[in-house]
């Protein structure tokens, strides 16, 4: 018998002894930020709805809508192309797009949004395309886009875009 009131008396201490010790716990356990960003700081995830902007942006230009396109841009957005030519204006990005002699089809493979600074407003979206050029509908290229975007008040003030040509 001096067995089990010795063996429920352990167990009953060890049982108080762990939920009374205070066991640290970091104080945020989920990361909040990643990496660093040209301003110096912390990047965060940004918002769902830049990244529904870009959706948007996607959708109109893949049914040739430049009117629908141009209302996700400011007045004064800038873009800057992978070869080096850049534009002022949505009217003369869309004149840009326009020019293209090519066929083009994608893929929207990813898109996320980041805020290099959490005290300004303003989100970077990254975006990336699988991209099949066509000519007289005959293959030309296969090259991966990237996108960046930064919007600010539901719009995009700066895009440019870089392109690296795959071998299928």
């Amino acid at each position: 018998m001096l067995f089990r009131p010795f063996c429920l008396t352990t167990i009953l201490s060890l049982f108080l002894f762990a939920i009374g010790c205070d066991v640290p716990t970091p104080p945020n356990p989920v990361p909040t930020s990643s990496g660093f960003s040209p301003e110096g700081g912390p990047v965060h995830f940004g918002s769902e709805a830049s990244v529904e902007i870009v959706k948007g942006i996607d959708s109109a230009w893949a049914e040739m809508d430049m009117e629908r396109l141009a209302t996700f841009f400011s007045d004064t957005a800038k873009f800057d192309w992978y070869d080096g030519k850049s534009y002022d204006g949505v009217d003369a990005f869309i004149g840009r797009i326009m020019e293209d002699t090519l066929d083009n089809e994608w893929d929207f493979r990813w898109a996320y949004a980041i805020d290099a600074n959490i005290e300004e407003p303003g989100d970077w979206v990254h975006a990336g395309f699988d991209v099949r050029a066509t000519k007289n509908e005959e293959a030309v290229e296969h090259a991966w886009y990237q996108e960046w975007y930064y919007i600010e008040d539901g719009k995009v003030s700066y895009w440019y875009n870089m392109k690296a040509i795959r071998q299928d």
